[in-house]
């Protein structure tokens, strides 16, 4: 594995103008001295208190969750690594809405039912690149739950993942922390935080990870240096960051499921779980890797305009270089002689390179109309986009069901499949006006117009398509504090999702009219109330909505090469979430799901159908007791519901409860934890991307984590 540039600190330091994020530390001072609505928090907060401050995901303004008329949460990353998570799926396990169907390459999941591939973002700018995300130098994660077009562009609707990175400080601050784990994981961290003059301070994050697997042949390796400098005087600031980050690991896929039944034409018609053990790997034993390389350059600069008004330039260059050799099961059963006792295997070798650049520039402020005051955001924003997919293809040998050999390499020399090259070009134009009516009604207003170019090459055949789409994106919501301390809300929104915006690209010269259809749309109609009780100790949400994804694309039965826009896919629910501190230094952090999704119009094998991966119940419930010193500890479940691992819904995956624990001591400078995950040491497959691909969820695991503040 190469290095860490001796570089990258200098080149943060040479970057001129790039972006941070909408909703920082940065940002929420700078709202504040910019003589936008003072945010109300509540008083006397315990360190340790679960409940977030202000989120600026929802509104790209730190606003109270009280105030946005949207479902929003948000994860501390420090819980997650407690437990030895570190990455986004382990964060995001047990979030109501939430399902990971999440495979060795890259990160994926749907929010309340609907794919979130383009919907992933870094500080509040764009993070879309097909790689896993680290949680190095993340100080939490924000989820706003449903379309979300109207201030970040295109978009699944399901709702945006935002990781919001740690930053520089006025306190001078370090924390060195060491891992060990009971299946050989190590991990080594540092966070150091220094003010370097009276307008200056310096924030550099740093760690190395090793985490063999319980699957057999399969391990990973990461290290990350992420250095921000920040700059400050007055209402003006100027923040840099960096975040290098390099994850090679041996990719694993899973396993297959057992085919029970095949068609008379040879395809197979009825699964059953697994058959292998958990720790079985199918892939090629010292040959299978995956190697990605990623550097993100971002800067916010803020300039007060006015004594209520600022302006907000933000600028984000992102690089992914990933390479990988992978051998996989591409067919749970071998064609020829109808084999179900064996697997048909593909071998794919890639090199996919991505660059995002995006550069916004947006104007904020207060006025008062009469009795009625107005926090207003005004954008526009830029983007360029190019991922360059080189894909090599070759055949693996067949390999048992149950008992693979996974040092059989034997199989045809890859040869070229894919040279594409997609370039994207955005354009984007806000507005949002907060409103506080007065009295105990807020509105929150907001449309956004966008226009998005896609040109694509076949390198290999010498094949262009281009394809360029226009849409608005309207929301509107209002929040009506009904009683003291419960307020009351509605909202609508609108999505839309762009041919070739997702994973950025169309099929140069594809048949039929796939690259010349209009966007698909989502639309949420969302209702709630957010309550505090007991003296503002605890705080809830409950929640209804119905999200729609329309103009969904449906195959022609007769002519397979054209599509209909005529598709329909709901998904109507109820969530609710609870946070807070039950007692003096007794604190809880839940929620649930309950949900229906559902393909209500499509092709005759899918109408009616589940979406895959998703379930119609799910959450999680922990108890934590933390004073400021001394024992402290937690305790709590993850739900997952049955999903269906395909979209036919011919298998259908277990739901399972998975039992956490961990228990501490905290001394003034020194902090020791010892965290349980799967307690019980349940069996269950915690994702799917297919019968093919069934990942297994881990056996109990033990992390001992050690750490000291200078």
């Amino acid at each position: 594995m190469r290095s860490l540039p001796a570089a990258l600190v200098a080149a943060l330091f040479a970057f001129p103008v790039c972006a941070a994020a909408a909703g920082t530390t940065a940002e929420r001072e700078e709202g504040a001295s910019a003589g936008l609505p003072a945010v109300e928090v509540r008083s006397h907060r315990n360190l340790h208190d679960p409940r977030p401050g202000p989120l600026s995901s929802a509104t790209r303004t730190a606003t109270d969750v009280r105030d946005v008329p949207q479902t929003i949460q948000a994860v501390d990353a420090a819980q997650v690594k407690a437990y030895g998570g570190r990455g986004l799926a382990a964060a995001l396990a047990g979030v109501p809405g939430i399902s990971n169907v999440s495979d060795t390459r890259f990160d994926a999941f749907r929010l309340r039912g609907f794919s979130n591939a383009g919907d992933t973002l870094l500080d509040g700018m764009r993070d879309d690149a097909q790689y896993v995300r680290s949680l190095g130098n993340i100080d939490h994660i924000e989820i706003l739950k449903g379309p979300a077009a109207v201030l970040y562009g295109r978009g699944s609707g399901g709702g945006v993942i935002n990781r919001i990175s740690k930053q520089p400080t006025r306190e001078a601050y370090g924390q060195a922390s060491a891992t060990w784990g009971s299946r050989g994981q190590q991990g080594a961290a540092l966070d150091w935080n220094r003010p370097l003059a009276e307008q200056w301070a310096l924030r550099i994050n740093a760690g190395r990870e090793h985490e063999p697997h319980f699957r057999e042949e399969v391990r990973g390796t990461r290290q990350y240096v992420a250095p921000a400098l920040k700059w400050e005087s007055g209402r003006d600031s100027w923040l840099l960051q960096a975040d290098y980050d390099e994850f090679e690991r041996i990719p694993d896929r899973g396993l297959p499921a057992r085919v029970t039944a095949l068609s008379r034409n040879g395809t197979a018609s009825g699964y059953a779980l697994p058959q292998a053990s958990d720790r079985t790997f199918f892939g090629a034993a010292g040959r299978d890797f995956i190697r990605d390389t990623s550097l993100s350059l971002r800067s916010t600069l803020t300039r007060a305009i006015a004594p209520d008004w600022s302006l907000r330039q933000m600028v984000s260059v992102f690089d992914l270089n990933s390479d990988f050799d992978n051998t996989f099961v591409s067919q749970p059963f071998v064609s020829a002689g109808r084999d179900l006792r064996r697997v048909q295997r593909s071998r794919f070798q890639q090199n996919l390179q991505q660059r995002n650049v995006q550069a916004n520039l947006e104007v904020l402020g207060n006025l008062a109309t009469g009795a009625m005051r107005h926090q207003l955001l005004a954008g526009a924003e830029y983007g360029w986009q190019k991922r360059e997919p080189r894909l090599w293809m070759g055949s693996a040998r067949p390999v048992s069901l149950t008992e693979p050999d996974q040092h059989d390499n034997e199989g045809s020399r890859p040869e070229p499949w894919q040279m594409n090259y997609h370039k994207v070009k955005t354009a984007g134009f806000y507005a949002q006006d907060q409103i506080d009516l007065g009295g105990r009604i807020k509105g929150l207003v907001g449309l956004r117009w966008d226009h998005f170019e896609v040109d694509s090459r076949n390198q290999l055949q010498k094949l262009r398509s281009e394809r360029s789409t226009t849409a608005l994106s309207p929301r509107i919501g209002a929040v009506w504090e009904a009683l003291p301390d419960h307020h009351v809300y509605a909202s609508w929104s609108k999505n839309y999702a762009p041919v070739g915006g997702d994973v950025i690209g169309i099929t140069p010269g594809a048949k039929g009219n796939v690259n010349d259809l209009g966007p698909q749309f989502s639309r949420q109609l969302e209702a709630g109330v957010k309550s505090d009780w007991f003296q503002r100790r605890i705080s809830t949400t409950l929640a209804w909505f119905e999200l729609e994804l329309y103009n969904r694309l449906v195959r022609d039965p007769v002519q397979p090469e054209q599509f209909t826009q005529t598709g329909l896919e709901r998904n109507r629910g109820i969530e609710f979430s609870v946070a807070g501190e039950l007692a003096r230094d007794w604190f809880v952090r839940g929620g649930w799901t309950q949900q229906n999704s559902r393909v209500v119009q499509a092709e005759a094998q899918l109408a009616g159908k589940r979406p895959s991966g998703v379930s119609a119940r799910n959450g999680s419930l922990f108890i934590s007791y933390a004073p400021p010193l001394g024992w402290f500890g937690e305790t709590g479940v993850v739900y997952e519901g049955a999903r269906f691992a395909d979209r036919e819904n011919l298998l259908e995956l277990p739901g399972y409860a998975r039992w956490d624990a961990l228990l501490g001591y905290r001394l003034a400078r020194a902090e020791y934890t010892l965290a349980a995950t799967n307690l019980a040491n349940r069996r269950y497959h915690a994702s799917a991307t297919g019968v093919s691909q069934i990942v297994p969820g881990a056996p109990r695991a033990l992390v001992l984590t050690a750490a000291y503040k200078f």
